[in-house]
């Protein structure tokens, strides 16, 4: 009889920090036993001098995390423990583990800003000094900047993720160790040799020692409260694999959308992409294949946008907000647009693309008739359905047969589930478990991905 043990995720993303229950093995294969979330409360107000900041508490999204996970270990006997989180970002950390810095989120712009006298971002300086396109956002990007003016600590420190930095927390690291799928996100990477550019590094200043170690291999890394805990891994990647494999979904044949803060489309390849826009990255998956993947910055946040337009202007004309129900009203609006064939061509990259951050959005077609909060509504989703889409488009992925949607944006939203069946042609499945990449994280912990 296959051996049945229960492996805890926990997910740190970036409105909000998740953790999942999975019973792995035994006749069930994978259940999930239980998911919990709540708030990131770590979010820094940026001020009003520097628009292009986001910044989170570290300290407190580990006080969230850590009560998260010690609440899941004492309902259930648990043998193993992932984690994953938000990509992209860094912070600073002490050999101690102690955070050195507040975490600068994928979100953060200052690598794209020349600041002052500066004739070039770091994003400008980056491309310049090694040929690497380096997004902002991007924690090489962004530590280039912090290095530029002097912004970096000055006790002796090393750079990571907030999920590496928390494997740190858990089981007492001096120096953080950083997964394949993880070592990608944060620019310089080169995939076939599986380390950060040696030349690149030193072309820009960069100590390779105060870089992560990298590994593609399923470490366990240390034990908390007695629990072997498990190298981080990206949360594009768990949940690729939180979606799909405790349903028995068809991971090569399927695409996955996810929509919350951000937009994504990921499919499985044995072979990187062939892709000129710079839209589409190659992320290390298992050491032998790769997950295309295709990322919008606005995403289900240009629906919040759309929103919290609507909520001001009410507020402003002395209405009271349906706080509990302000979505379900304009889910209802964008429906009657759809319903009437009154949409609005709207292009939802408000915060710009990977590509191209200056980029904006863009609002057309509107004529007097057409100007009306229905047609606003519907034509925000299809332009995040629209921007997914074209984006499917460029990864060539003719293998693909099914379609799988997660993040809060698609559960919550049967408006944009039928607008996304509709553009791609196929049926939208939305799997049963909610938490997708802590689920990912869990079944990774456990050895069953």
């Amino acid at each position: 009889m296959a051996e049945t043990l229960i492996s805890v995720g926990l997910d740190i993303g970036t409105t909000s920090i998740g953790a999942a229950a999975l019973e792995c093995g035994g006749a069930s294969g994978i259940r999930v036993l239980k998911t919990v979330s709540v708030p990131n409360p770590g979010a820094i107000p940026a001020p009003p001098d520097r628009p292009w900041e986001r910044m989170q508490s570290t300290e407190r999204i580990w006080e969230t995390a850590a009560a998260l996970l010690d609440s899941l270990l004492e309902e259930y006997r648990v043998s193993a423990i992932g984690v994953t989180g938000q990509m992209h970002g860094i912070l600073y950390a002490s050999p101690d583990g102690r955070a050195l810095s507040p975490l600068y989120t994928w979100q953060d712009g200052r690598a794209g800003v020349r600041h002052g006298e500066d004739a070039q971002s770091a994003c400008e300086a980056i491309r310049r000094l090694t040929g690497y396109a380096v997004p902002e956002g991007y924690g090489l990007a962004t530590h280039v900047d912090l290095m530029r003016h002097g912004q970096t600590p000055a006790e002796r420190y090393c750079l990571c993720t907030v999920m590496d930095w928390t494997v740190m927390r858990l089981t007492g690291l001096s120096r953080p160790m950083i997964h394949v799928t993880n070592a990608a996100s944060l620019g310089l990477y080169r995939s076939a040799e599986r380390d950060f550019d040696p030349e690149a590094l030193c072309a820009l200043g960069i100590d390779g020692d105060t870089l992560p170690f990298v590994t593609a291999e399923p470490l366990v890394l240390g034990e908390y409260r007695g629990i072997p805990v498990t190298a981080a891994i990206g949360d594009n990647q768990a949940a690729f694999i939180g979606t799909l494999w405790p349903d028995g979904g068809d991971p090569a044949g399927t695409a996955l959308l996810n929509v919350g803060t951000g937009s994504q489309i990921s499919v499985l390849s044995d072979v990187p992409a062939r892709d000129a826009s710079g839209l589409i990255e190659s992320r290390p998956f298992d050491g032998k294949r790769y997950l295309l993947s295709g990322s919008g910055l606005c995403g289900g946040r240009a629906y919040a946008l759309l929103e919290s337009f609507f909520r001001r202007y009410a507020a402003a004309c002395g209405l009271p907000s349906p706080d509990g129900r302000r979505y379900d009203v304009l889910n209802a609006l964008a429906e009657e647009g759809r319903r009437r064939g009154s949409v609005l061509s709207v292009r939802t990259t408000f915060c710009g693309t990977r590509a191209d951050p200056s980029l904006r959005g863009e609002i057309t077609g509107i004529g007097e008739n057409d100007l009306t909060p229905e047609a606003l509504a519907a034509g925000v989703l299809y332009g995040i359905a629209d921007e997914l889409y074209g984006m499917y488009r460029l990864m060539d992925a003719g293998h693909v047969r099914s379609l799988a949607a997660s993040g809060n944006a698609v559960r919550k939203n049967p408006v944009l589930r039928e607008i996304l069946s509709e553009k791609f042609g196929m049926p939208v499945t939305v799997p049963g478990n909610t938490e997708e990449a802590a689920c990912g994280a869990a079944i990774f912990a456990a050895g069953k991905a």
